[in-house]
C-alpha cells in the first residue's frame, strides 16, 4: 500500500529530547523572560490550538551550540523537503538557547532567526550549517557570519540582518521560544512533539517520516 501524504488531520510535532541531548542546568538558569512581541503573528502561533484545524505543525525546539541538534538537523531538513509539496504540513523552528552550558547559544539563536527573517528559510538553513561547524565561537561571529558567500545575502540584506540582531523586537522572540518551551517542560534540545504530546522514539528519518505520514488521515 502507497503511504497517502496529500490528506488532511491535525497533528503538532516538535523535536525530541533523548538522553543524548543537550540539557541545561536548572539551578544555574536565571534567565529573565521578558513579555512576547505581541503584534508579531510568529510569536502568536503558539496560543493556537491546532486540533480541528486540518494543519500538521512540525516543531523542532534547537539550540545552534548544541551537538545533538547538529547530528538532528539533517533529518529535519530531510522531512521538510519530504512534505515540501503537503500543504497541510507546516514546519517551524523554535529557539531554546541553553545559555547555562552554552555561553553563545543566546546570540545564535537572533542570529539564526534573522537570517531566516531576511531571506527565508533555505538562507536560515544555510547559516545553521554554517554555525554548526565552527568551534571558535562569539557574539562577533554571529554578525560577521552574514558575511560569508555561501549563505548569498545582498549588502541591504546584510544590513538588514545587523538591524534584525540589535532589534529588541527579535530578542522577545527568542525568549518567547524559550518561554514556551519551560512551559512545556522542555529540559533539553532538540525536542519533538506529536500533536501536543512529547515524542519519544527514535528520531532516525523513517520512523519520523512514517509517524507524520500517519496522521495524515
Amino acid at each position: 500500500m502507497k503511504l497517502k501524504l496529500l490528506l488532511s488531520a491535525p497533528v503538532l510535532l516538535v523535536s525530541a529530547l533523548s538522553l543524548s541531548g543537550c540539557v541545561f542546568n536548572e539551578e544555574s538558569e536565571n534567565i529573565e523572560l521578558e513579555n512576547a512581541y505581541k503584534n508579531d503573528a510568529y510569536t502568536q502561533e503558539f496560543a493556537k490550538t491546532y486540533e480541528g484545524t486540518g494543519k500538521v505543525l512540525i516543531e523542532e525546539f534547537s539550540d545552534v551550540e548544541c551537538p545533538a541538534c547538529k547530528n538532528f538537523a539533517p533529518t529535519y531538513e530531510r522531512l521538510e523537503k519530504a512534505f515540501a509539496e503537503n500543504k497541510n504540513v507546516e514546519f517551524r523552528y523554535n529557539h531554546f538557547p541553553l545559555e547555562s552550558i552554552h555561553q553563545y547559544a543566546y546570540a545564535g539563536a537572533l542570529a539564526v532567526e534573522c537570517a531566516g527573517r531576511t531571506a527565508g528559510d533555505e538562507a536560515r538553513t544555510k547559516y545553521l550549517h554554517l554555525a554548526f561547524a565552527e568551534k571558535k565561537l562569539s557574539t562577533n561571529f554571529y554578525r560577521e557570519l552574514r558575511k560569508n558567500r555561501t549563505i548569498g545575502f545582498t549588502e541591504k540584506q546584510q544590513e538588514e540582518f545587523l538591524t534584525c540582531f540589535n532589534d529588541k523586537k527579535t530578542s522577545n522572540i527568542v525568549k518567547n521560544h524559550k518561554a514556551e518551551g519551560e512551559k512545556r517542560g522542555l529540559m533539553g534540545t532538540p525536542t519533538v512533539y506529536i500533536n501536543g504530546e512529547q515524542y519519544k522514539k527514535a528520531r532516525g528519518y523513517d520512523a519520523l517520516f512514517l509517524e507524520i505520514n500517519s496522521k495524515l488521515k
